[in-house]
């Protein structure tokens, strides 16, 4: 048994593809928090019996029901995987095989018995943003966070000479650490309550140049997304002044009490709205100014996929067309009822060709976006997939 802490890599997907015949595929959610650890542990082994059971009513032989058994109970009695827990764990069984994934982002619960793995729901990992900033700021204190695709959040370090709350933001000149303001004339008479907007504004300034400083010494290119976690008014100040190219969530709610585990949660699951609001706009462009430049034919765009001329592929991975593709050429034969069957109808093994074409695109340089029907608009998305080609069909 193998097990990855980091993201799938080709030589991963390489490993998994093709028959392994009788293979089980398991994927549950999962949690870092301790006390959920066992309700994991009982979904897996609930869905190992149930994938068994399967497999032995299919005509499995018995070395094959006993080495499947003897996977699954090394996986349940691994108790260093159940320690290190993300949130899913992708899991791939067949006799004398098998792989688990610990993954950061959230995956549909799913088990399945056939020919082949599914590997719709592991492909949405690397296709995915799994990475993102967020600062929490209060009047009490404010604080940066990074979480990546392997780690939930952790707290980042903050330069010390840095305002930590609203009062000591207001009693700094800009750029002179410890430098205490001296009120003059207009201070005299104000009263706590007509300073505190002020006070607020001048503190939103000081972290939003604080972090825009930060994050260009980590982060340059601006390819990560920050969302800022606070409360208004502070929130709209904040995004006020955040006038950069990185992408800038607004995450409103108190975030005193948000500790780690908390911060990752509502990380993960605001980096998975973004993902599905990219992927929308992304297809609402391709509709309205790329005629020519989309493909919606499964078999069109496996021979596209092979010649190298597709620049990024949507597929549904809740969705499953059987059959077989012929990396070299492209061609595709279905399964048995319209790809609904395991098998070829001269009894070749099939298993799901839309993960082999995202794979198949990945490896000719182009792009992957896993989506569900159901969260994208339908007069732009008609699954199980769509192709942006590199250039119009003549």
């Amino acid at each position: 048994m193998t097990v990855h802490y980091e993201l799938p890599t080709s030589a991963d997907f390489s490993a998994l593809a093709g028959p392994h015949h009788p293979a089980i595929t398991i994927y549950a959610s999962t949690s870092p928090v301790v006390t959920e650890r066992e309700r994991a542990e009982v979904a897996v082994k609930s869905a190992f019996d149930e994938a068994i059971e399967q497999v032995k009513a299919s005509g499995a032989s018995n070395r094959e029901l006993t080495e499947l058994r003897i996977e699954r109970d090394a996986i349940i009695g691994d108790q260093a995987l159940w320690a290190g827990l993300a949130r899913s764990l992708a899991i791939f069984v067949a006799p004398g095989f098998s792989e688990v994934f610990v993954l950061p982002n959230r995956l549909d619960d799913a088990m399945h018995v056939g020919s082949h793995f599914t590997l719709g729901q592991l492909l949405r990992a690397p296709s995915q943003d799994q990475e993102a900033y967020a600062v929490a700021i209060s009047a009490n204190e404010w604080t940066l966070w990074h979480a990546t695709p392997t780690d939930r959040a952790s707290q980042l370090p903050i330069d010390p000479t840095l305002p930590k709350n609203a009062v000591e933001a207001a009693n700094r000149e800009a750029g002179e650490a410890g430098t205490r303001r001296v009120g003059g004339h207009g201070d005299r008479g104000a009263s706590e309550e007509d300073r505190r907007p002020a006070t607020l504004d001048i503190y939103a300034k000081r972290v939003a140049d604080a972090v825009r400083q930060e994050l260009q010494v980590r982060d340059p290119d601006e390819r990560v997304p920050l969302f800022v976690f606070a409360a208004e008014p502070t929130l709209s100040q904040f995004m006020e002044r955040a006038h950069d190219h990185r992408r800038i969530v607004a995450v409103q709610g108190a975030p005193d009490r948000l500790g780690p585990s908390e911060i990752d949660e509502v990380l993960r699951g605001q980096l998975s709205s973004l993902n599905i609001d990219e992927a929308e706009t992304a297809l609402h462009g391709l509709a309205e100014g790329s005629a020519g430049r989309v493909e919606r034919d499964l078999a069109a765009i496996g021979r596209l996929a092979a010649d190298g001329a597709v620049e990024t592929l949507w597929f549904d991975f809740t969705t499953s067309v059987n059959g077989t593709l012929d990396h070299e050429s492209g061609a595709i034969e279905f399964a048995t009822g319209n790809g609904e069957g395991e098998a070829l109808n001269d009894g070749t093994l099939a298993g799901d060709v839309l993960p082999q074409l995202a794979l198949l695109v990945m490896a000719k340089g182009g792009k992957v976006v896993t989506v569900r029907s159901g969260d994208l608009d339908g007069t732009v998305w008609s699954g199980p997939a769509m192709a942006e080609l590199r250039y119009a069909l003549a």
